[in-house]
C-alpha cells in the first residue's frame, strides 16, 4: 500500500504591508536563511531543509474561493506518486489547476497539498539564483 508524509516545502498568503516584520521574524526570531527576496515573495530556509515560500497580497483585498485555496499549502510525499494520486481523485477532491506537473489538490475541510515523490529531485524549489522558482505560485 502507498503511503505518504510531509515533505519539506510549503507556502504562505500574508499582508505585504507585513513584509519588513515577517523578514525580520522569520530570519531574526527563528533563524531561518531569506534565499530569494522579492516585493512579491520571499523563500526561506529553516534549518537544514524546510523551505516556506511567502507569498505577499495587498490588505484588505478579500480572498475569493480561488485566493483561500492558495492561501496556505502543504506537501506530501509519497512512495507511489500515480497510485497515491489516482486515490487522491478517486476519492472526489477538489483538484487545483496550478502551472506546475504536480498534483495540488483541496482535501476534505479546505486544507492544500502538494503531492511529489518520496525519491523526486526537488532541489529547484531550493534554488538561490535569482530565475523564478516554479511551483504554486510562480
Amino acid at each position: 500500500m502507498t503511503k505518504v508524509s510531509f515533505g519539506n516545502h510549503s507556502a504562505v498568503v500574508l499582508p505585504r504591508a507585513e513584509q519588513g516584520r515577517i523578514r525580520e521574524f522569520y530570519r531574526d526570531v527563528l533563524g531561518c536563511e531569506i534565499i530569494r527576496e522579492t516585493d512579491e515573495k520571499d523563500y526561506f530556509r529553516m534549518r537544514d531543509n524546510f523551505y516556506i515560500g511567502v507569498l505577499y497580497e495587498d490588505e484588505g483585498v478579500a480572498l475569493d474561493e480561488g485566493g483561500f485555496s492558495r492561501a496556505t499549502y502543504l506537501e506530501l510525499k509519497a512512495d507511489n506518486v500515480e497510485e497515491m494520486r489516482r486515490k487522491i481523485v478517486g476519492f472526489g477532491v477538489r483538484v487545483l489547476d496550478v502551472q506546475d506537473p504536480h498534483l495540488y489538490f483541496q482535501a476534505p475541510g479546505g486544507q492544500v497539498f502538494r503531492l511529489v515523490g518520496t525519491s523526486e529531485d526537488l532541489s529547484k524549489y531550493e534554488g538561490t539564483d535569482h530565475r523564478e522558482l516554479p511551483g504554486v505560485f510562480s
